[in-house]
């Protein structure tokens, strides 16, 4: 049991991700305690769940540095309570007793594919990103008991940017690796796939996409090929622009070159077709790009197709008890990082917004998940480069948010010694509820196994 004699603050976070582990430990390093409420598991976030498995140093590395700043006497980590649902946030703010409480929950709502009715076909011929990628990553697990996803030859992809180009790379390994183990007796990894390119696998093979019989997949994105935000610019002068826009349209033909999808700039969808209650294809109509926006003309196309895959971005849930302003939370003008009409209500990460770039917008932890994605480059070492530094700034960031916080708090009672037992027996229901012991023993046991360890003892 902690130190009831400590006489420091006890803070709520939701959310026990990049954003919300650093906020725990600048907090806890403090001596203040902290109870993480996780919705999952793992406190990983997109790192375990939206990264796809092929990156296993970046997820491990990171994953490890989420573990060595919530593993910390002053913080209790309290997995598989959603708040808004296993505790309602009125009850969580005014009869917990917590001195302040902080969002740090991530994106995990996929944004509605833009075309009236289409909603009717989700979890069928329509399928988002976010359920995608976990089923992806997680379907190899012998206790994986959710959804199941098959790709389909001729499948259309919606969006832009790497999450997107991720989604092909996933669509067409799948379709590649089932042909030629059904029809050439040739069984080839997944890892192997990716880090070789479909091109490159079925030249050594000898054999190609047509003689396999499949058509590939294409990816329909709104924008030219140079908009992509595949590589961001230095800075705002005109002369940094183009670089970037040079650099993303190399990139995005190096992915079609290497996987062999294709793809459809200046379209976006507006309608679909139906035959027997079953989705047969998507209408796009043609844009152009005037002053920067998109234009639509009094062109159309249809895709035939019997499987669409939204990934056009994530938006956080909602949770009950919160004020939105549309989808995202309403926050004070004077204080970015403060909830409105709370005073002891914060948030960081993507609860605050998922607009903005990391040149246009103060990071403080905000969109690092979808950032992992949406923003890497296309080589693994440049990647984790990258996202090292930009980390860097996120830490710095969120330290200096969340010692604002504490400015906002520190004047405030400190709760009596029956108010933090209060809050220590109500954790450790939940913590007796699902079996939790320490936070080390907890990591050990629900970590899945890895398919990279599953394939190097075939």
């Amino acid at each position: 049991m902690m130190d009831l004699k400590s006489k420091k603050h006890y803070i709520a976070i939701i959310g026990g991700s990049i954003s919300g582990s650093e906020a725990a430990k600048v907090l806890a390093d403090k001596g203040i305690r902290v109870v993480v409420f996780e919705m999952n598991n793992l406190p990983y976030g997109k790192i375990e769940d939206g990264l796809p498995c092929w990156h296993v140093g970046l997820r491990d590395k990171q994953e490890k540095n989420i573990d060595e700043k919530l593993d910390n006497e002053n913080i209790r980590y309290v997995p598989k309570v959603q708040i808004g649902k296993d505790i309602p946030f009125k009850d969580l703010v005014e009869d917990w007793g917590f001195s302040a409480v902080i969002l740090a929950n991530g994106a995990w709502k996929d944004r509605p594919l833009p075309v009236e009715n289409i909603e009717k076909f989700r979890g069928k011929e329509l399928i988002y990103q976010n359920s995608l990628l976990y089923w992806f990553n997680h379907k190899h697990e012998p206790d994986y008991d959710g959804r199941i996803y098959e790709m389909e030859d001729g499948a259309v992809v919606v969006g832009g940017g790497l999450a997107s180009l991720d989604v092909m790379k996933i669509g067409m390994i799948e379709l590649v690796q089932k042909a030629l183990k059904e029809q050439k007796g040739i069984d080839i990894d997944m890892f192997e796939m990716e880090k070789k390119g479909i091109n490159k696998i079925l030249s050594d093979n000898d054999t190609s996409l047509e003689e396999l019989g499949l058509k590939g997949m294409t990816l329909v994105y709104r924008r030219e090929a140079k908009d992509m935000p595949l590589k961001a610019a230095k800075d705002n002068s005109p002369e940094s622009k183009r670089k970037a826009e040079e650099v993303s349209e190399k990139l995005l033909n190096k992915y079609v070159d290497k996987y062999l999808f294709k793809f459809l700039p200046l379209h976006i969808p507006v309608d679909f077709i139906e035959h027997n209650c079953s989705l047969k294809g998507i209408v796009f109509q043609e844009v152009e790009i005037k002053e920067g926006r998109v234009v639509p003309i009094d062109k159309f196309e249809t895709l035939q197709t019997s499987q669409v895959i939204s990934s056009i971005g994530s938006l956080p849930k909602k949770i009950e008890g919160l004020p939105y302003d549309r989808d995202w939370l309403k926050m004070r003008k004077d204080v970015d990082y403060m909830v409105e009409g709370f005073d002891n209500v914060f948030a960081v990460g993507n609860a605050v917004t998922g607009k903005g770039n990391i040149q246009e917008s103060k990071i403080h932890g905000r969109k690092i998940t979808e950032k992992i994605i949406e923003e890497q480059l296309i080589d693994i070492d440049l990647l984790e480069e990258w996202l090292k530094s930009f980390n860097e700034k996120v830490t710095d960031e969120t330290r200096k948010e969340t010692d604002s916080i504490e400015n906002f708090i520190k004047d405030q009672p400190v709760q009596s010694e029956e108010i933090i037992q209060t809050i220590l027996d109500k954790t450790k229901a939940f913590h007796d509820k699902v079996g939790y012991t320490t936070y080390k023993e907890w990591i050990r046991e629900k970590t899945p196994i890895r398919l990279e360890n599953m394939l190097s003892k075939l």
